[in-house]
């Protein structure tokens, strides 16, 4: 058995779609015996939602960038929350770089938090900084900055200040906050664990920065339109999830 875990946005859904050819790729891969599952940056309403529009039958996904492991109809297997602690902190920080969005995930909810800007198209309304207290524990946080270089100086102050409360992750202008030592590596280990299936039965595909742990960690590919930083440590560089199946069938 083997078990292929792929990015969702720019590897397996481009474009605004998940090809014909990549879905039958996908459903000859899992009835030769194989496991197949996303492994996402995404929160959990979001890639449910966006999967219901897609006739397409999944083992396992890894969503909120390792906070939350599903089977395939999004039953939670394991999940791992960050102290609310650092939401405030977070909030404030960002705030001071003027945030495209700020919104906060726990289970299938997401509250959306007034930056002075638009919320995203189908985001629910604004709420006030005060209600990130009363917020629980939760499994994803996500933000979103003009350009990487704010990202990336958001995301290395709170890993190197706060360790014990969080761990972020950079995905281009993009920043994601979860559970403390969690992310797309830990969460493919929980895969691992799941099917009782070794390391070097598990292959990945990504396009972006978020990527970049498991490209390193794990067999792996690179997609051909992502980012340069990923392709010297994959196996391949390719166009789609369909010329993955076919290498590996």
């Amino acid at each position: 058995m083997r078990i292929l875990a792929t990015d969702f946005d720019n590897t397996l859904f481009r474009n605004r779609e998940i090809t014909r050819e990549d879905a039958e790729a996908v459903a000859r891969f899992r009835s030769a015996g194989n496991r197949f599952g996303l492994v996402t940056g995404r929160h959990l309403a979001s890639i449910r939602d966006e999967l219901a529009r897609w006739d397409l039958p999944l083992d396992f996904v890894i969503a909120c960038t390792g906070g939350i492991l599903t089977d395939g109809q999004f039953h939670v297997l394991s999940e791992h929350r960050a102290p609310k602690a650092a939401l405030v902190p977070l909030y404030e920080a960002a705030m001071q770089l003027h945030p495209r969005y700020f919104c906060v995930s726990v289970g299938l909810e997401r509250f959306w938090f007034d930056v002075g800007t638009p919320p995203p198209k189908g985001a629910d309304p604004q709420l006030p900084a005060e209600a990130l207290e009363k917020l629980p524990d939760y499994h994803e946080m996500g933000t979103g900055f003009f350009t990487e270089d704010e990202a990336a100086q958001y995301t290395a102050h709170f890993n190197k200040t706060c360790p014990e409360l969080l761990c972020a992750h950079q995905n281009g202008i993009h920043v994601d906050v979860c559970a403390p030592h969690t992310g797309k590596v830990s969460g493919l280990y929980e895969v691992l664990k799941l099917y009782g299936a070794q390391k070097d039965d598990l292959f990945v595909a990504g396009d972006n920065l978020n990527d970049l742990s498991m490209i390193c960690e794990f067999s792996s590919f690179a997609m051909r339109d992502g980012r340069a930083e990923l392709k010297p440590h994959a196996i391949a560089t390719v166009e789609s999830i369909a010329e993955i199946v076919k290498m590996l069938l």
